[in-house]
């Protein structure tokens, strides 16, 4: 490491403030009462996380396979490379990943379990985007919660 890759005591200090920050918020929003309330406030930074990233990815592919579920899955598979996508059925689709692939946890500012709740919505924003309309999204597992990979099944609902 050269002088310039050099981490700063600001840059230790600053991921510490994050960290911390992050993590009261997070045990915040364990405190609310109201299980709705709670999943509603990381409904949006899941969606935008997504529009952010991924669901542009999506909607080319979708375009690209020209509405097949079969060769959505084939790309996507391709193209996310650690995320594996499997058909379950015409309407259901299952999402799994070895690790937690939140920026969040990858730079440890956290590994609080409601940021699954993220996932959530990062997966509906995505499929949502590609089939025109709502789907439910399941977590069978998620590494935050004690599993050893991240699982969740995306159903369609029309």
């Amino acid at each position: 490491m050269n002088e310039d890759e050099q981490v700063s005591e600001w840059d230790i200090w600053v991921k510490d403030f994050i960290s911390s920050w992050i993590n009261g918020l997070m045990e915040g929003i364990k405190k609310i009462d109201d299980e709705k309330t709670r999943k509603q406030i990381l409904e949006m930074s899941g969606r935008a996380c997504a529009q952010a990233h991924a669901k542009t990815l999506f909607e080319d592919t979708w375009k690209e396979v020209e509405g097949d579920m079969d060769k959505l899955i084939k790309v996507l598979n391709e193209k996310m490379g650690s995320e594996i996508y499997t058909k379950i059925s015409d309407k259901e689709i299952s999402a799994s990943y070895n690790k937690c692939y939140c920026p969040l946890v990858a730079l440890e500012l956290t590994d609080s379990p409601i940021l699954c709740n993220c996932s959530i919505n990062w997966l509906k924003e995505n499929f949502e985007t590609i089939f025109g309309n709502e789907v439910e999204v399941e977590i069978n597992q998620t590494v935050l919660r004690g599993g050893k990979s991240c699982n969740f099944t995306i159903k369609r609902t029309s």
